[in-house]
């Protein structure tokens, strides 16, 4: 097409040349418009949480019927559709927002008697359990006060729990976690959508209540949940150790046997998609079950040659999906999984392409129709990517095989014929890993710092595993249990897990394995994934212009600054930046989550405890004194009986109140100011220090801690 476009402009002026150009490349893109409604949604998703303030209804009321009406009169105006699909993203985030808001917690309390049903528990490893409770009353507090779930800690000796149990318990209870730095990931905000309004610990024994009548749907959670346990004992009883926990986490969703150095392992070779239960397992398991009844139906021929089999296979699969999206628990990505699995068998059903970058915007609006949070979320931008790739290189192939249609085939020998098609598969595998390990990653390096070098090489040798032997082995054992015939299958998908954890282990030893990149900005992180947009859903040349602004987005997040100090929530850690790039922590520092946090931020390898031995900090008792860059910082932690002269120092930072105390210093961050702001950061440049603060960045928002006076048992320090 571009070399008609030369033709007939080839005597005319260069300007005339590319708006021929411009006008080919247009009309290259009929009908794709719907595919960029994922795209256009998610930015306005992203525009309403970057707010600075939650917005009214008394504006966007107007705006969310603009947007209607744009796309309704926008059909064959693909930027007006576009920007209808964002105006819309941003009045579905206000509106779920307003759905699940609730009280929440505004400080910590002293002991309370709490009363509740059990929605949901697990065991979160350490010998400890994670509670969400659907509460009823907590001691001194009103009902409009009151929050209505919480997730609350325990250890599994404070007792057993079930899933619809009443209960009294006496718990510490706590406001939602803010970020352990400004702009940084607001596990809070992730906890509000939950309907989750507090956190904290069981300080006592767990005190049953006369039963209730449970709500239906907490009646099925709590059979899938014994179903679960059930399944977990047939697995333990074959199967021994960390190898029957990563069998557990694939076949019912449980996770929290796997010990920590299995899950880094597992990270750092880029495997750690296998131990949460995604769109893999979802394809494996479905897929499976769409082969294997397909297979069985084809083998009856009045059957299979006077009815639909394929459709009658692709139905077995959608409800032996919804069954493992349920026994799994119906986590979040798991849902997502599912919903981008039914929509393919769907396709089948009603003689529709089964994968078509159609597909995937259709799953993507209908997930963030109904999630619009999910945006937001590692997990959905992850997968979305990831499958985006894939199917635009699906997309591409296709197009290259109808292209080569016509040719003459050329007759070979079957040893060679069946070598080129083997070579062929590895070709596509190792093609598919990297299109799928290169999109994911983008997401990937922005929430979590962490890359995977080797994935290729690790996913490209345990793949074949996990697709012939682990998943295959895992649906066998499902169908063998109910007549306790599960044991050979167990065993043989063991042993697929040992050589998939080998894998694993020995990909995680290669130098340079464990690559730490620091954060790069949101706005880096969103101008690298249009670029990726680009490159996949447009057609044409014009579709290499998303390499350009890939590109434009990876310098861009180079170039984002990081803090030169940086202060936990509570004072219980500080640490500077110094001249060769590094996080160095005052000694006496107590929360090793937030220093964890702060050196992958910043894009370290260390570890926690190697990053305390760094110099940098001169302490004498209860004082701490770094010089940062031109600025003499003082950090006075676990208040002495006096507080020592300030002269001299430029920053004071300290976890208890300074009231009147130095007056005289430039910037005092205190115990108040934290409480009020959340944790801080300063940046130093021309002798001047700013501060950020995780609440002045995160706005005024429902999901914000908004600390308030002490007058409220409910509400202090």
């Amino acid at each position: 097409m571009v070399a008609g476009a030369w033709d007939e402009t080839r005597e005319a002026p260069r300007e005339r040349y590319l708006v021929a150009l411009l006008r080919e490349a247009a009309a290259a893109q009929q009908g794709r418009t719907f595919l960029w409604a994922p795209v256009a949604l998610s930015f306005g998703i992203w525009g309403y949480f970057g707010l600075g303030r939650e917005p009214s209804w008394i504006a966007l009321g107007p705006l969310a019927l603009a947007g209607l009406g744009l796309l309704w009169a926008a059909r064959a105006r693909p930027v007006v559709a576009l920007a209808a699909f964002a105006i819309l993203g941003c009045v579905l985030a206000k509106g779920k927002a307003d759905w699940v808001a609730a009280p929440t917690l505004h400080a910590t309390t002293a002991q309370r008697t709490v009363t509740g049903m059990v929605e949901d528990r697990s065991p979160s490893g350490s010998g400890r359990q994670t509670i969400i409770l659907d509460v009823e009353s907590i001691a001194g507090m009103t009902a409009d006060n009151l929050p209505r779930r919480l997730r609350l800690s325990a250890t599994l000796k404070q007792g057993g729990l079930a899933i619809g149990d009443h209960v009294s318990v006496q718990a510490l209870l706590g406001p939602l976690p803010g970020p352990v730095l400004p702009g940084g990931f607001d596990y809070g905000r992730d906890l509000w959508f939950q309907g989750i309004g507090g956190t904290g610990r069981l300080a006592g024994t767990i005190s049953p209540l006369p039963a209730e009548d449970m709500p239906r749907l907490l009646a099925f959670s709590a059979a899938m949940e014994n179903l679960r346990q059930l399944i977990g004992i047939r697995i333990r009883q074959t199967l021994d150790g960390v190898t029957a926990a990563i069998g557990e986490a694939i076949i019912t969703g449980e996770r929290s046997s796997i010990p920590r150095e299995v899950n880094l392992s597992f990270q750092i070779s880029g495997l750690a998609h296998v131990l949460s239960i995604s769109g893999l397992h979802m394809v494996l398991a479905a897929g499976g079950v769409f082969w294997l009844m397909r297979a069985v139906l084809a083998m009856i021929p009045a059957l299979a040659l006077r009815w639909p089999i394929k459709k009658w296979a692709a139905g077995v699969a959608l409800a032996a999906g919804l069954f493992y999206m349920l026994l799994a628990g119906s986590q979040v990505a798991t849902q997502r999984s599912y919903i981008m699995i039914a929509i393919v068998f769907f396709a089948i059903i009603v003689d529709r392409p089964a994968i078509s970058v159609r597909n995937l915007a259709l799953a993507g609006v209908i997930i963030l129709g109904l999630e619009p949070e999910a945006a937001t979320q590692a997990s959905f931008q992850m997968s979305f990517m990831a499958v985006m790739g894939l199917t635009a290189y699906y997309e591409f192939w296709s197009a290259w095989k109808r292209s080569r249609a016509g040719e003459p085939r050329v007759s070979r020998h079957w040893a060679m014929a069946f070598a080129l098609k083997l070579a062929a598969g590895l070709a596509a595998a190792m093609i598919t890993t990297i299109v799928a390990g290169g999109m994911s990653s983008i997401p990937a390096a922005f929430h979590f710092g962490r890359l995977s070098p080797y994935s290729l090489v690790a996913n490209g040798l345990a793949l074949p595993v996990i697709s012939f032997v682990i998943m295959p082995m895992a649906l066998l054992s499902m169908l063998a249990m109910p007549f306790g015939l599960e044991h050979w299958p167990l065993w043989a998908m063991g042993k697929g897990i040992d050589l998939m954890m080998a894998i694993s282990d020995w990909v995680a030893s290669f130098p340079g394995a464990r690559m730490i990149v620091a954060q790069e900005g949101a706005l880096a992180a969103i101008v690298t994934a249009a670029g990726a947009a680009v490159l996949c859903l447009l057609r044409g040349p014009l579709r290499l212009a998303g390499a350009a602004v890939m590109i434009a987005g990876m310098v861009l997040g180079s170039t984002h600054p990081f803090p030169d100090l940086l202060v936990q929530a509570k004072g219980s850690a500080v640490a500077f930046r110094d001249e060769d790039g590094l996080l160095v922590p005052a000694p006496g520092g107590k929360d090793r989550f937030a220093l964890e946090k702060w050196l992958t931020a910043n894009g370290e390898e260390a570890s926690a405890a190697e990053a305390n031995q760094r110099p940098g900090w001169v302490c004498d008792d209860h004082v701490c004194i770094a010089q940062v860059k031109d600025k003499t910082v003082a950090y006075l932690h676990e208040k002495p009986g006096e507080i020592p002269d300030c002269g001299g120092f430029d920053i004071v930072i300290a976890d208890f109140p300074l009231r009147r105390a130095c007056p005289g210093v430039a910037l005092r961050i205190d115990r108040f100011d934290l409480w009020r702001n959340g944790a801080q950061a300063v940046s130093i440049a021309a002798g001047e220090a700013s501060v950020s603060t995780a609440r002045g960045v995160a706005g005024e928002r429902p999901w914000v801690l908004v600390r308030e006076r002490r007058s409220d048992p409910f509400k202090r320090p």
